[in-house]
C-alpha cells in the first residue's frame, strides 16, 4: 500500500497528499511486497527514494512532495525501476521535501 509520511504540513497540503495517496494505492497483487521510503525532509533541494521488493511488484517509482518558500507545492516523480532497485528524485534548488511516497506496478 502506498505510504506517505506527513511532517507538520498545512491542512491543504495534507488533503492534497491524501488525495494523491488514494490514487497511488497499488493493486491487490502488489500488496505482498515490502517497500521502504526515505527523504531529506526540510532540506532545500533535498532528495527522496523508494525501494520495493517481493512478489507482485515489477516496477516502482518514488513520489516526492516538495514545498517552496511561497507555500507552493510540486510533485516530483522518480524513474520507474525494476524490483529491488531504488528510485530517486530531487526537489528543485528552491524547494524542500515535505513528504515521500511511491507507486508500484
Amino acid at each position: 500500500m502506498g505510504r506517505i509520511k506527513k511532517f507538520g504540513v498545512s491542512a491543504a497540503a495534507v488533503a492534497a497528499i491524501a488525495a494523491a495517496t488514494t490514487l497511488m494505492s497499488p493493486t491487490a497483487p502488489a500488496q505482498a511486497a515490502t517497500c521502504s521510503t526515505n527523504a531529506q525532509i526540510g532540506t532545500i533541494g533535498g532528495t527522496g527514494w523508494a525501494l520495493c521488493s517481493g512478489a507482485g511488484v515489477t516496477q516502482t517509482r518514488v513520489v516526492l512532495f516538495c514545498q517552496d518558500s511561497s507555500g507552493s507545492y510540486t510533485t516530483v516523480y522518480g524513474p520507474w525501476v525494476v524490483n529491488s532497485v531504488k528510485s530517486n528524485a530531487r526537489c528543485s534548488s528552491t524547494s524542500w521535501p515535505i513528504s515521500v511516497g511511491y507507486q508500484t506496478m
